[in-house]
């Protein structure tokens, strides 16, 4: 019985694997236009690690639709080899073949509970002080002294000496607002430049205003570089916000429920993948059809409810009945129609 569990599960992880790297694939193809240019200009070993942690940010419904995916597969695989008569000639029963679901499923629904919680809030992070650290990188690379170095459309600055990350005698141009900078000295952090000693010239109607400063943040306004997102914050620290009750505790509670209400839907979609691939005899392409179906449809509903929790609509203990209802009464209507 061992042999044969075994087998099964050697056929979903194969199934698996393929179906995680292929959507690798196809994500991190879509997300390439979206890049700012810099990343173009990244050696070889930092892009290859802008686009890991892309596809990591994904990786949530990576492995929600291939788990779903491969025990579907081999589901069919095992319908249309007909191997399953000569696992039934063995005198196995239904509930000794979905073992090795049981262990797939007991495995990934602690799998994607740390991918929730854990793994994924810490590559957005990591993600985004990569960027601003190449943003920084990038844009103090185009400055050069003695020359008016465009770095946007609309910002342009000139200086006259650049010593690693501190520039010197510092003109800054605001096309957008006309605003003109001066300064004795800037120092680079992240994407904004601490500028010491200067003056501020505000055009008016008739002349324009000056205003004299000691120090002042000037954001170089890299549009691709954002704060961390609320989303995004480790679990430790949506804990605290949600904890504190003050601004966007309840927002901190809703990104929280999505995450631990995540490894949910495991608990079935495997058994639901593999009694339907094994029992239905629908064509594989209906079968498919049907999973990529369901799979939207939680993504969707998942996405609704989030939101009402969010805006205190709705409490947590009823988008869990939902979940179980849901995958349950579609688990209970293929354990029928498999009898």
């Amino acid at each position: 019985m061992k042999i044969l569990h075994r087998y099964i599960l050697k056929k979903f992880f194969k199934r698996f694997i393929t179906l995680i790297g292929l959507f690798s694939i196809v994500i991190t193809s879509s997300q390439l236009l979206h890049l700012p240019n810099f990343a173009y200009t990244m050696n070889l070993i930092d892009f290859l690690q802008l686009l890991t942690m892309i596809d990591i940010s994904f990786l949530k419904y990576q492995i929600l639709f291939g788990f779903f995916i491969a025990w579907l597969l081999v589901g069919i695989s095992i319908r249309e080899n007909n191997e399953i008569y000569a696992i039934y000639s063995l005198g196995v029963s239904q509930r000794e073949l979905l073992k090795p679901v049981f262990i797939a499923t007991l495995l990934f629904v602690v799998l994607s509970l740390v991918i929730s919680l854990t793994l994924i809030p810490y590559a957005n992070q990591e993600r985004s002080k990569f960027l601003t650290l190449k943003v920084r990188n990038y844009i103090l690379e185009s400055i050069q002294p003695k020359n008016f170095s465009k770095i946007n459309e609309n910002i342009s600055v000139y200086v006259e000496n650049k010593e690693n990350n501190t520039l010197h005698k510092i003109i800054i141009y605001n096309k957008s607002n006309k605003y003109l900078i001066t300064a004795k000295e800037g120092i680079f952090f992240q994407d904004k430049v601490i500028l010491k000693d200067g003056y501020i010239h505000i055009p008016s109607e008739r002349s324009f205003n000056v205003i004299k400063y000691e120090k002042y943040s000037f954001s170089l306004d890299a549009s691709y570089v954002k704060d961390i997102p609320l989303e995004d914050y480790k679990t430790s620290q949506l804990l605290s916000v949600f904890f504190s009750k003050e601004k966007d505790y309840q927002k901190a509670y809703s990104v929280l429920v999505d995450r631990i209400f995540f490894p949910i839907p495991f608990i079935f979609i495997g058994f639901i993948g593999f009694l339907s691939g094994l029992k239905l005899s629908n064509s594989k392409e209906t079968l498919l059809s049907l999973v990529i179906s369901i799979s939207i449809f939680y993504m969707v509903l998942n996405y609704l409810f989030i939101r009402m929790i969010e805006k205190n609509i709705l409490v947590s203990f009823v988008y869990l009945l939902v979940l179980i209802l849901f995958f349950g009464t579609i688990l209970r209507f293929i354990w029928k129609k498999s009898e």
